[in-house]
C-alpha cells in the first residue's frame, strides 16, 4: 500500500475517532504559574559559602586516562566562595579521542573529588558519599553529531527493514545550554556483581538498573536549551530544531521522581521524506520531498514518578513476585498549550491534558485517568497538506483524492473535531469491583457517558495462582478464578445529538455523489437532503424490527426510541440493570462445566441483563 493510501485510510479512520475520549475520578491538576516559578527561583538560589576549592588535577588523575578536563582561568566566586573555572573543556580520551563538551564558565560548591576518586577505583563502594552540593555550567555547547549518526547506525542494525527503506545521516548535530545547574548529588553503595555466561540482554538490563539505582540528585535545572540537526536523506539536507527555555528535576532518588517540570517548548523542521512520484513508482524511484513541521508546549510536568523498587529487581535479573504490592507507580502527568502544525497549518491543538496511572498492586493498574479540555483535531488542515504531497495520478477511478477527501469533511462539518472527555478505569484491589466511565463533548456534534460496572478477581484472590514463588503463573487456576469471580454489575450508555446524525447523513450523500453510480441503492442519496436520508434511515430500521422482535419483544419499544432518536435527534439511552451480577457461568448456559456450554438464547440474556432502552426527544419537539 502506498503512503498515499495510508494517509487516506488515516483519514477516513480518524473521522470515527470522534467518538468519546474516555475519566470520573479526577486526573491532577497543573501547577499554577506562580508557583512553578517560584520552584525555578528556589533551585537558582546560590549557597552562601563553600569549602574547599575543587580539585581538577585530582579529577584528572581519577578519571585515568578515560577523559580530561581542562580550562584558562581559576579563581573563587568573590559572592560565595565557590570556584570558578572558565573556558572549560572535558575531552574524552582513547582510541577515538572526541570532546565531550565545552563551557564558558563553571561553579562548583564543596566537590569532594577525593570521593569520586575512590569510587572509580573500585574502593569505597559500600559508602554512601556526596560527591558535590552544586555545579553550575554556563554557555555549554555540545557536539552530537557522533552520537546520533551511532544511535541510528544501532536502530538500523536491529531493525534493517527500516534500514534498507530510509539513508538517513546526520550532517551536523549539536546543543547549545544558556545556563545548567546540579544540585547535591550523592553516590549510593554499588551493589551490582557480574554474572558469568549471562544473557546480553539481561546483562545489560541489570546495568542500566543498578546505574540507575546508584545515586541520587536533589534537583537539576536547564534554561535556554537549544538542539540544532541537519538530516540527510536522499542527497537532500533537512533541518530541525528544539528549543526549551526552562527544564527543571526534583528530588532524584535511585529511580523516583518527585517531579519534572518543562516550560515554552518549541519545535520546527523541514524533514526529507521518500515519497512516489507516481502511483507505479517503486522503491528505487522515490523522490525526496520535505515535510515542514513544527509545535509547542507551554508547559508539561511530571510527578511522582517511582521505579526504585522495580529497578532492585531490575538489578537482580528477577522478576518481581506478585506479593510485592506496592511495586511502582507511573505518576502523572499533565500538558498545556500544546499544538502541532504540519506544513504551517495547525493539525492538533490542545488545551490541556492530565493523566494519573499512578496507583498499582504490583503491575496490576489500580487507577487511570486521563482528561482533556479544548482538544482540536483539524482534518481539513491535514488533508490539505497531504493533498500537496500527493503525487499526480495517484488515485484509481472512483475512489476519492485526498484534495476531495478534504472537501467532504469540510462541507459535512468532520473537518474539525473539537471537544472535552474524561476516561477513568477503577479496580479495588481489595474487593475486585471495578468501574470504567467516560464521558465526552464534540463540539456541534454530541454528547455521550458511558459506565460500566463489573467484578474481577481481587488482589488477595491472585496470589495464589501465581504459585510459592508468585512468579509462575497458573493458567487453569486463573481461568478457574475469572470464572468463578467475574461479573457485571451493570452500566449504561448516554448519546445526545448535537449535530453528528446529520453529520453522517451528510457524509453519506457525499459519498454517493462520488461513488454512487456503481450502487443504485446509495446513488439514490446522492441528490437528497440530511433530512432524507435520517427519516429513510429511521424507516429501514422499523421495517427490519420484525425479525428482532421475533427473538426479543420487548425490543419493540426500544428499536422505535431508536428510529426517533435517528429522525429527530434528542437523546438515546441504553442501560443495564440485572436484578444480581451476572457471572461467567451464567453467560454459557447451565451446562458449562459438562463441557456442553449452551450461549443463553437472546431474550434471555435481555432479562438477565436488565436491558432497557429509551429515546428521549430534544426540548420543544412536537411543539406546534
Amino acid at each position: 500500500m502506498s503512503w498515499v493510501a495510508n494517509v487516506r485510510a488515516l483519514a477516513l479512520a480518524s473521522l470515527l475517532a470522534a467518538a468519546p475520549v474516555l475519566p470520573s475520578a479526577p486526573a491532577p491538576a497543573p501547577a499554577a504559574s506562580a508557583s512553578v516559578d517560584a520552584q525555578f527561583a528556589a533551585i537558582e538560589t546560590r549557597p552562601a559559602a563553600t569549602g574547599a576549592a575543587f580539585d581538577v588535577e585530582g579529577l584528572n588523575a581519577a578519571l585515568s586516562g578515560i577523559a580530561r578536563i581542562s580550562f584558562d582561568a581559576s579563581s573563587r566566586d568573590s559572592a560565595t566562595g565557590a570556584t570558578k573555572l572558565s573556558n572549560l573543556r572535558v575531552d574524552v580520551l582513547g582510541e577515538k579521542p572526541m570532546t565531550l563538551f565545552t563551557a564558558k564558565e563553571m561553579l562548583a560548591w564543596n566537590a569532594d573529588v577525593a570521593a569520586l576518586g575512590s569510587r572509580m577505583n573500585g574502593q569505597r563502594l559500600g559508602d554512601t558519599l556526596r560527591l558535590f552540593d552544586r555545579i553550575e555550567l554556563t554557555g555549554v555547547n555540545i557536539d552530537l553529531t557522533g552520537y546520533t549518526n551511532a544511535v541510528d547506525d544501532a536502530i538500523n542494525e536491529a531493525l534493517p527493514e527500516a534500514s534498507a527503506a530510509a539513508n538517513i545521516t546526520y550532517a551536523s548535530s549539536g546543543m547549545t545550554v544558556g545556563r545548567v545547574i546540579f544540585s547535591g548529588l550523592t553516590l549510593h553503595p554499588w551493589t551490582f556483581a557480574e554474572t558469568e555466561g549471562q544473557d546480553e540482554s539481561l546483562a545489560a538490563i541489570r546495568l542500566l538498573s543498578a546505574l540507575a539505582r546508584s545515586f541520587s540528585l536533589d534537583s537539576s535545572a536547564a534554561f535556554d536549551v537549544r538542539v540544532d540537526q541537519s538530516i540527510v536523506e536522499g542527497g537532500k539536507t533537512g533541518t530541525l530544531s528544539t528549543l526549551t527555555k526552562r527544564q527543571l528535576i526534583e528530588g532524584y532518588d535511585r529511580g523516583d521522581v518527585a517531579s519534572m517540570i518543562q516550560t515554552g517548548a518549541t519545535f520546527s523542521g523541514a524533514f526529507p521524506m521518500p515519497v512516489a512520484s507516481n502511483p507505479s513508482a517503486t522503491a528505487t524511484d522515490l523522490e525526496t520531498e520535505f515535510v515542514e513541521m513544527s509545535g509547542a508546549s507551554a508547559y508539561s510536568a511530571i510527578s511522582g514518578f517511582r521505579i526504585s523498587k522495580l529497578l532492585a529487581y531490575g538489578e537482580r535479573g528477577e522478576m518481581p513476585p506478585i506479593t510485592e504490592r506496592d511495586l511502582f507507580s507511573l505518576g502523572t502527568y499533565a500538558i498545556e498549550g500544546m499544538k502541532l502544525d504540519f506544513g504551517g497549518k495547525p493539525v492538533l491543538e490542545i488545551g490541556s491534558l492530565n493523566v494519573a496511572v499512578d496507583q498499582f498492586a504490583w503491575l496490576l493498574p489500580e487507577r487511570i485517568n486521563v482528561r482533556h479540555q479544548d482538544v482540536a483535531f483539524d482534518l481539513n488542515s491535514l488533508m490539505a497538506w497531504a493533498g500537496e504531497m500527493e503525487p499526480e495520478g495517484a488515485t484509481q477511478p472512483g475512489v476519492p483524492s485526498i484534495k476531495e477527501i478534504a472537501g467532504i469533511l469540510d462541507r459535512t462539518g468532520l473537518g474539525r473535531l473539537s471537544g472535552d472527555g474524561e476516561f477513568s478505569l477503577n479496580w479495588d484491589s481489595r474487593t475486585g469491583a471495578t468501574r470504567l466511565a467516560s464521558n465526552s463533548t464534540s463540539d456541534n456534534l454530541y454528547t455521550d457517558n458511558t459506565r460500566i460496572e463489573m467484578t474481577l478477581p481481587s488482589y488477595a484472590d491472585l496470589i495464589p495462582a501465581f504459585g510459592q514463588d508468585g512468579k509462575t503463573p497458573d493458567d487453569a487456576a486463573l481461568q478457574k478464578l475469572f470464572e468463578d469471580k467475574f461479573s457485571i454489575v451493570g452500566g449504561e450508555y448516554n448519546l445526545t445529538d448535537s449535530g453528528v446524525l446529520n453529520a453522517i447523513a451528510a457524509l453519506t450523500i457525499e459519498i454517493a455523489r462520488i461513488s454512487g453510480e456503481d450502487d443504485a441503492m446509495l446513488a439514490n442519496f446522492a441528490q437528497g437532503t440530511p433530512e432524507s436520508v435520517r427519516m429513510f434511515a429511521s424507516g429501514m430500521l422499523m421495517f427490519a424490527s420484525g425479525a428482532v422482535t421475533q427473538e426479543v419483544p420487548e425490543a419493540l419499544p426500544w428499536l422505535t426510541g431508536l428510529s426517533q432518536f435517528i429522525s429527530a435527534g434528542g437523546t438515546f439511552s441504553i442501560k443495564i440493570a440485572p436484578e444480581r451480577p451476572v457471572t461467567l457461568a451464567e453467560l454459557s448456559g447451565p451446562d458449562a462445566s459438562a463441557g456442553m456450554a449452551e450461549t443463553p438464547a437472546p431474550a434471555e440474556l435481555v432479562s438477565r441483563f436488565g436491558l432497557s432502552m429509551s429515546h428521549t426527544p430534544p426540548s420543544g419537539y412536537g411543539s406546534p
